[in-house]
């Protein structure tokens, strides 16, 4: 039987909930991790069932500080937000860099990404540059698998595909209640949408819970295994160049910092901060707070 250590971290937590943000469950000694199979790596996902888990290996790729592997319960992730702030994190706490380091370059599926350590366990990661994809017309396939009304749909702003490194379609809706109201089915999901290039649905609405907050988000997942997710950092970028881009928030400046609150629905409140600092959005930034929760051994057989 062996043993492997592990660190359980919350990722985009706010501070207004002491048990927010989404769990992340991160394997750091990367000798040990050496024995582990892919397939037992899938397993020990399924078996913790957290949105995502994380193990870090040593990076094969010049001028990374750490590999990182990303699993949902269903499978295996090239790129995700939450699990490479809190592994991250992970990796400062755990001495992979060093204290005085202020930044790292994790390697990931989408290939190297920089993650800058901030004051009060906060940590942010630069995503790739948006890419706009298909525009949908047709809102039959989203109120029939979220349970939805055609009227819950804005007609203000597209349906469309956006990524920064793993794609979104993004879905606004008129108000919060709307938002609130939505019960996601995940056949439904994943039949509907089958001829799109992502199954995966962010809906939101520029009416929040808290008025600090500029957007109320959604997201659900049933494709990878995560129905509905509390917090998600790989489409918060998305939604932030989405925003920007066809200026949806009122009083707001382009390039100043969106707060997104997520994981309501699913009792985990989360806060997410996202940036375009650019007008030609060559990067995007998203950042939040981790929050170590616990650590463990977990014996594989």
């Amino acid at each position: 039987m062996q043993k492997t250590p592990y660190v359980q971290t919350s990722v985009f937590v706010d501070d207004k909930y002491p048990f927010g943000g989404n769990q992340l469950a991160t394997f750091w000694d990367t000798i040990l991790n050496k024995r582990l199979t892919r397939e037992t790596m899938q397993g020990i996902a399924l078996e913790l069932n957290f949105s995502e888990t994380t193990f870090l290996e040593e990076p094969t790729v010049k001028g990374c500080d750490s590999r990182i592997r990303i699993f949902t319960p269903g499978r295996e992730l090239e790129f995700a937000g939450h699990p490479t702030l809190g592994s991250s994190f992970v990796m400062k706490h755990k001495g992979i860099v060093a204290a005085s380091q202020n930044s790292a370059v994790v390697q990931l599926g989408i290939g190297p990404i920089r993650v800058d350590f901030q004051p009060d366990n906060h940590v942010r990661m630069t995503q790739p540059s948006p890419t706009f994809s298909e525009r949908v017309k047709d809102t039959s396939p989203f109120t029939y698998a979220l349970g939805l009304n055609s009227e819950d749909i804005s007609d203000a702003f597209p349906i469309q595909v956006v990524s920064t490194g793993f794609p979104y379609v993004i879905v606004p809706l008129r108000n919060l209640s709307a938002v609130q109201r939505a019960t996601p089915s995940a056949q439904l999901i994943m039949d509907n949408l089958k001829d799109l290039s992502t199954s995966e649905i962010l809906i939101f609405s520029t009416e929040t819970v808290h008025p600090n907050n500029d957007v109320h988000a959604r997201m659900f997942a049933p494709d990878v295994g995560v129905l509905e997710d509390p917090a998600t950092g790989s489409a918060a970028g998305p939604l932030g160049a989405y925003l920007e881009r066809y200026s949806v928030l009122k009083k707001h400046t382009f390039g100043e910092p969106i707060q997104i609150e997520q994981g309501y629905e699913v009792r985990k409140p989360s806060r997410l901060t996202v940036t375009v600092p650019h007008e030609d959005m060559e990067e995007v930034l998203v950042s939040g707070k981790v929050r170590l929760v616990a650590e463990g051994t977990l014996y594989v057989s």
